[in-house]
């Protein structure tokens, strides 16, 4: 199964889509075979895919391919004339749906100014660079050769933040997400919403914030000081932030001195993370390691993962 990844030229918005795969009818469950071995000798009824719908911004599998009559073998989705029905539109809202985003030509439903492309976290200059994958494995502690068992958190995400982070891709650190509206901030943890909390910027939200909307800045900074741990994620690198902005005469150099005395004012600290997906795997390691600490301290434990975990 191949995955393709697109990023919005615009704001770094990622998307990520796979397949298509074969599937079988099993009464009246669909099966997708695994691998191209397993659908050598079929039968086939269809072709399923994750597709992605710009208009409602959901990932959601479900066939795109269905054949009259089963296909006897794999090569005869390529070499068959067998009569099929084909569903490229979105079940919910009958939009136009995409397998494969065809670069430039969806329009970005975060920002609605930028179009995907291919996604590419880092520069021509630093293409060796090729971060690894997230850990798989359960968050792991042990104080004086006890295994301690923490129970894992629930993420809280703001019911304004419709393009942020999902945290899918932890569910080995995540009991799982809920949505409600926070009166400051974008993600905390559940029964610690007064204790932990993170704001997330794009580059072009941060320039808007600090230019154009800097009273409202300065407050959601105060408020956010008086939290005890707190963090200011940019989606984005420090480069970027220092790159001459396209739509507006804001100077990269105010933008980040003013960033940086609000850091030191309000003893915010301000992360830069090249992308989406990097920042998303960053804040879910953060706010995963602040529930462990905590719920070690809470329940008579020395606040360490390990012994010596630094």
């Amino acid at each position: 199964m191949e995955s393709y990844q697109y990023s919005c030229n615009h704001c770094n918005y990622f998307v990520e889509t796979n397949g298509p795969w074969p599937y079988r009818k099993e009464e009246r469950r669909r099966r997708r075979y695994e691998n191209p071995h397993e659908a050598a000798t079929g039968p086939i009824d269809g072709l399923m895919a994750l597709v992605y719908c710009p208009s409602c911004d959901k990932k959601k599998e479900y066939p795109i391919v269905e054949y009259e009559r089963p296909l006897s073998c794999l090569s005869d989705i390529w070499l068959s004339n067998a009569a099929r029905k084909i569903r490229m539109v979105c079940r919910k809202c009958k939009n136009p749906v995409y397998m494969v985003l065809p670069p430039g030509s969806v329009k970005c439903p975060r920002c609605k100014k930028g179009t995907f492309e291919t996604f590419e976290p880092f520069d021509e200059h630093t293409d060796n660079r090729c971060p690894v994958p997230p850990p798989q494995s359960p968050l792991k502690v042990g104080q004086n050769g006890e295994a301690i068992r923490i129970p894992k958190p629930t993420v809280v995400i703001d019911s304004a933040e419709h393009m942020g982070y999902t945290f899918e891709r932890f569910t080995n650190w995540f009991s799982g997400t809920i949505r409600k509206r926070l009166p400051i901030g974008d993600y905390t943890l559940l029964g610690m919403e007064n204790e932990v909390i993170v704001e997330r910027k794009t580059v072009p939200d941060l320039v808007k914030s600090i230019i154009h909307e800097r009273s409202d800045f300065i407050e959601k900074c105060e408020r956010l000081s008086t939290f005890k741990k707190k963090c200011l994620v940019i989606e984005g690198s420090l480069s970027a932030v220092k790159t001459p902005y396209e739509e507006t005469q804001a100077h990269p150099n105010a933008v980040l001195g003013s960033l940086l005395a609000a850091q030191e004012r309000w003893d915010i600290p301000v992360h830069f993370l090249d992308n989406f997906v990097l920042a998303e795997e960053f804040v879910a390691s953060m706010l995963s390691k602040y529930h462990a600490y905590r719920w070690l301290e809470m329940n008579g434990y020395e606040r360490c993962l390990i012994d010596g975990d630094i």
